[in-house]
């Protein structure tokens, strides 16, 4: 199976490496909107800083790498994004405040 495919027309699996070798993350283009699943690489708010990645992933440096990748366009590209172990704010846009990146719960979700 290759590493990204179309499941269904708009809804895009990725295989990403770094919390484990067949972690897989989601999109969900339609509406004109973007929805992303992060799955285990970015489980809460508290884990967007960069920094911030799980003792247990089996290649951090993998998931830096995604992180340095996804983030930014997440925030650009003004995604609807589910960090879905958040106990607050499992559904939020991300936003660059300060050169930060953080987590607002959407205003029309």
């Amino acid at each position: 199976m290759p590493d990204e495919y179309e499941v269904a027309p708009g809804l895009t699996l990725t295989t990403e490496r770094g919390h484990s070798q067949t972690m897989q993350t989601w999109r969900l283009d339609a509406g004109g909107q973007t929805v992303y699943g992060f799955a285990d690489l970015v489980p809460t708010r508290h884990h967007l800083p960069l920094q911030w990645i799980m003792g247990y992933d089996l290649e951090p440096a993998l998931t830096l790498e995604y992180k340095k990748r996804i983030l930014p366009k997440a925030v650009r590209e003004h995604w609807l994004c589910l960090v879905y172990h958040d106990p607050d704010t499992p559904l939020a846009r991300l936003r660059e405040i300060d050169g930060k990146v953080q987590a607002e719960p959407p205003s029309n979700a």
